[in-house]
């Protein structure tokens, strides 16, 4: 792999992770308040949560 790409590569992970790290987030805090909403909500917040989780993962590993 030549340096450019490599530059690039590190740069787009460095690029997602924030937006990101804040749909985790976001998401997570409002599963803490999970009683509060409607089962099928529930479900379709810890997907996302899930789904989030997998990218991060994508994009830190090597």
């Amino acid at each position: 792999m030549t340096e450019e790409l490599e530059q690039r590569i590190r740069k787009l992970r460095h690029d997602l992770a924030n937006p990101l790290a804040a749909i985790l987030a976001e998401t997570q805090l409002l599963l803490l308040d999970a009683d509060a909403y409607p089962a099928e909500t529930v479900t379709s917040l810890k997907e996302i949560e899930n789904l989030a989780r997998r990218m991060r993962d994508m994009i830190q590993g090597d």
